[in-house]
């Protein structure tokens, strides 16, 4: 087949299916009434709950008391789950604990700790276990300013080398047989440990406590006696900081048994959890309000988690839930504030915020962890609900205005506020995403099988969990992921929006990038790939412009918006940018030569170049019909 037909056949078969799709969801906007029952859908890996692009949870499989869920950058959210039954505790959420005690504490979490250090380089060897350090001088951890710095520090730290040996005795290294052991460290700018000789880990700068496993062979060094936990560390410039430790896990859980698992059903706004817990079962739904279809909802930080209790037996049983988050593991800081308001409890922790009905939650601050309990009555299929709310703290710059997210567009709202909202209505919300859930599982299921509905309501709740909203200054809407107005990822993103019919949250993601184009920012007669990282639009930050696919993108992505709309207003509005990215990939088109053999690739710039035009072709036509 000539080249020239197959690129022309390749094209219109793309733009059949994408026609087609578009048909059958307006099709099944309107569903027989023979409509299949929920199905449950099971996804490999999904986001459980969307809060902030910086704490959405993230849930592998049905691992949800196996392991703990993840944020999107793969750092655990330290919340564990229990419910205890006749005085015997089921755990449904979490891993094992994440409860440590010191071995070897940091400076933060005693008065100061004694080392052997040097500025200089102290020959091969230095960081073995025997070794002689006695011409070393000695000093007391933390190294770095002592004074007026945020972190405790005891010794002077000025040079751009440090070398510190930690010597720790170790009485019986018999209790730390199944136990999980932990290095702990703080530094600025670059760090190499050491335990016993063993190379543990080498990090950059961190200004939070990181913390770090050590491995089975690392643990197997340890010896009764004296042990030494060596660390070498560099300033690059300005202040200086080292601190380091070692930990043990505390199995404070250890006697709680998991909890048995019975179902779970992840659909577009929530995933449910039904778990046996000796005779009492628990069903607990994660439940994110903002996936609503409510448009000044989108982007709301707060999540919840509702949950309540039954029996099948008359049997009467004492059911207590408790929940617990590590707060200094997630933020590398100790600092809980706790109020009641309205009838909530309330606990915070720099921006992450929990909430609770305050007459019946106990809540208490151990160990730099959070616990907030309540007592239940399974004969009464008692419910509950906990608030997970979050505060990014950073506004959004863009054309050299301050522009504020969408649920707090003039600058008065709380995020407090908005939880005691989500958490006095939680049950009528809850019934919303109900019915939600519901229509969009049965339209996934007439389009495509588990297979598809998995994609679709997956799909729909990662754009949520990575993309904020933001209200203009001429009220339009703006949506924006970690790079801002990023072409490629707004292309992967339609298919799922198309198929929500979410046509608002389509055009805030092209509107930033039209808005950028029609002012001074960009003088180039294609689009640009982004506009920059969260939270400055500044200038493109891919070094490659990918014109042909950046004009080709929007232009089709255009062209989805207007047939879902009927309506060419949007279009209308930015022709002339439209037209100006057709006639620069008509340019292209003359310019390239074809090759008469080979097949394409679907990112083949000539690809491209013809499906674009395809898609200005088409707006042409839709012009002059609507």
């Amino acid at each position: 087949m000539e080249i020239r037909m197959y690129i022309r056949f390749v094209a219109t078969w793309r733009m059949i299916i994408a026609s087609g799709i578009i048909s059958l969801i307006y099709a099944c906007a309107c569903p027989d009434e023979k409509t299949p029952r929920l199905s449950a859908i099971v996804p490999t890996e999904h986001t459980l709950l969307a809060v902030t692009p910086s704490l959405s949870l993230q849930l592998t499989g049905d691992t949800l008391n196996k392991s703990y869920p993840q944020l999107r950058t793969g750092k655990a959210f330290p919340i564990s789950g229990f419910l205890r039954v006749d005085g015997i505790p089921y755990r449904f959420m979490g891993g094992d604990s994440l409860r440590i005690s010191p071995l070897a504490p940091l400076s933060k979490d005693t008065v100061g700790w004694t080392g052997k250090y040097s500025f200089l380089f102290p020959g091969k060897g230095w960081e073995q276990r025997v070794y002689d350090d006695s011409w070393w001088s000695e000093g007391k951890g933390a190294f770095g300013p002592v004074k007026g710095y945020y972190y405790p520090a005891h010794t002077l730290w000025g040079a751009e080398n440090i070398y510190v040996r930690r010597h720790i005795k170790v009485g019986n290294r018999n209790v730390l047989k199944n136990h999980k052991v932990y290095v702990r460290y703080v530094c600025d700018d670059r760090i190499k440990l050491f335990c016993n000789g063993k190379h543990l880990l080498e990090s950059g700068f961190t200004h939070q406590t990181k913390c770090q496993r050590l491995t089975d062979e690392a643990i197997n060094q340890i010896v009764d006696g004296d042990n030494i936990l060596a660390a070498y560390c560099r300033n690059t410039g300005g202040a200086a900081l080292l601190d380091f430790g070692l930990y043990i896990e505390n199995k404070t859980y250890a006697d709680a048994e998991p909890a048995t698992l019975k179902k779970m059903n992840a659909q577009a706004t929530q995933t449910q959890f039904i778990f046996q817990c000796g005779e009492v079962e628990l069903q607990i739904d994660f439940v994110s309000p903002s996936l609503s279809e409510k448009w000044d909802m989108a982007g709301w930080p707060v999540g919840f988690l509702s949950y309540q209790v039954r029996t099948e037996n008359e049997k009467e049983h004492t059911v207590e839930i408790m929940f617990d988050v590590d707060v200094e593991w997630m933020f590398g800081t100790r600092k809980v504030d706790s109020w009641v308001e309205h009838d909530w409890r309330f606990a915070k922790s720099d921006s992450l915020y929990l909430a609770m009905i305050a007459g019946e939650t106990t809540f208490s601050c151990e160990d730099n962890h959070i616990i907030l309990s309540q007592n239940l009555c399974a004969r009464n299929e008692n419910k509950g609900v906990l608030l997970i709310g979050h505060e990014e703290g950073r506004t959004f710059q863009y054309s050299g205005e301050n522009l504020r997210p969408l649920w707090n567009k003039d600058g008065t709202r709380e995020v407090k506020e908005l939880m005691m909202s989500v958490g006095n209505r939680y049950q009528k919300f809850k019934t919303e995403c109900d019915e939600l859930d519901y229509r969009w599982n049965i339209k996934a299921f007439q389009v495509g099988n588990e297979t598809f509905a998995g994609a679709m309501l997956s799909a729909y709740r990662n754009f949520m969990s990575s993309h904020r909203f933001v209200s203009s200054s001429d009220n339009k809407l703006f949506c924006f992921g970690d790079t801002l107005g990023n072409v490629r990822e707004a292309y992967k993103s339609f298919p799922a929006l198309l198929f929500f019919n979410r046509t608002d949250w389509m055009k805030g993601l092209l509107e930033p990038i039209f808005a950028y184009c029609e002012d001074i920012h960009w003088a180039k007669r294609y689009p640009p790939y982004d506009i920059g990282l969260y939270p400055i639009a500044s200038k493109q930050v891919k070094l490659e412009d990918c014109a042909i696919e950046a004009a080709a993108n929007i232009l089709m992505m255009t062209t989805a918006i207007i047939e879902a709309e009927q309506d060419f207003g949007y279009a209308d509005m930015h022709w002339e940018q439209l037209c100006l990215w057709a006639d620069y990939l008509q340019e292209r088109m003359k310019k390239m030569t074809f090759p008469s053999v080979g097949l394409l690739e679907h990112d083949d710039e000539r690809v491209k170049c013809v499906l674009g035009l395809m898609a200005y072709h088409k707006l042409v036509q839709l012009k002059g019909n609507l």
